[in-house]
């Protein structure tokens, strides 16, 4: 198993750091987090050091996408959230803070103040569809 030696989950998995781990097998491990954005805020790390999505083994994700699932059915049985939030930030740009592949998954409620929203006048202009289609274009010939 590959670890930095500089990355807190890393140090989680080695049981360096101290977690309160709701499961873990082979290849990923899930816990709470420490700085709960509301309660029962877990995430979910591969046991294996990939930095985001853009670097993690196919293998490797696709078992931690059936663990998330999971997880988040856990998280909703025990805490009847209104809703349940999954999500992974790649990069510094899109907000990860932990160079360490994490998924969140994070109970909401209605009117909750946590701020992962879309900008309110985003709906008022619909996107061009010929740029759509060289985006769709650009990203299919990848």
């Amino acid at each position: 198993m590959t670890h930095t030696d500089d990355c807190i989950f890393c140090k989680i998995v080695k049981r360096q750091i101290p977690a309160s781990v709701v499961f873990e097998d082979e290849h990923c491990m899930a816990f709470m987090d420490i700085y709960p954005v509301s309660r029962g805020h877990c995430l979910l790390i591969p046991k294996k050091h990939f930095v985001n999505l853009l670097d993690v083994d196919l293998d490797v994700v696709a078992h931690m996408a059936r663990r998330l699932c999971e997880l988040t059915r856990r998280v909703k049985a025990v805490l009847s959230p209104d809703g349940v939030l999954s999500a992974v930030a790649n990069g510094e740009g899109a907000g990860q803070e932990v160079p360490h592949l994490h998924f969140h998954v994070i109970p909401r409620s209605k009117g909750d103040p946590f701020g992962f929203r879309f900008p309110p006048n985003y709906r008022e202009k619909m996107a061009d569809r010929s740029e759509l289609d060289k985006l769709a274009k650009a990203i299919r010939g990848v």
